[in-house]
């Protein structure tokens, strides 16, 4: 008995595969994201990955990294997000990095630049 190969179908447009490919990511993302993590913390992990995606940091897969690390470390980062796999932690952790928004040093440079008189309300 002779298998045939099974073709898939892709969409030819580039419009498309990219549609096609964003859809995939978002339904990966939403899966990873949602086991066993508390509400708030499922919160950050998706709009943080969504954020990346729309900043184009997240898409092809062109790029390998390896690295030892803590096994604990690794476990911990694993519960505490409730993302399963080596790449899609390593993956939110970078677009957690490459998100910031660096508050802490802007703050710093606003220091003294506020009158220290002026009423906030609170």
């Amino acid at each position: 008995m002779t298998k045939t190969p099974r073709v898939r179908s892709s969409p030819t447009d580039p419009q498309q595969r990219l549609a096609a490919k964003k859809k995939r990511l978002r339904s990966r993302i939403s899966k990873d994201a949602d086991r066993n993590v508390p509400g708030e913390q499922t919160f950050v992990v998706r709009q943080t990955l969504r954020a990346a995606i729309r900043k184009g940091l997240i898409g092809s897969k062109d790029e390998r990294i390896t690295a030892r690390l803590s096994h604990a470390l690794i476990e911990q980062a694993k519960r505490q997000t409730g993302i399963k796999g080596d790449t899609e932690l390593l993956e939110f952790a970078l677009a957690n990095v490459a998100l910031e928004d660096n508050f802490p040093a802007t703050m710093n440079k606003l220091e003294g630049t506020i009158d220290p008189d002026i009423k906030l309300g609170f």
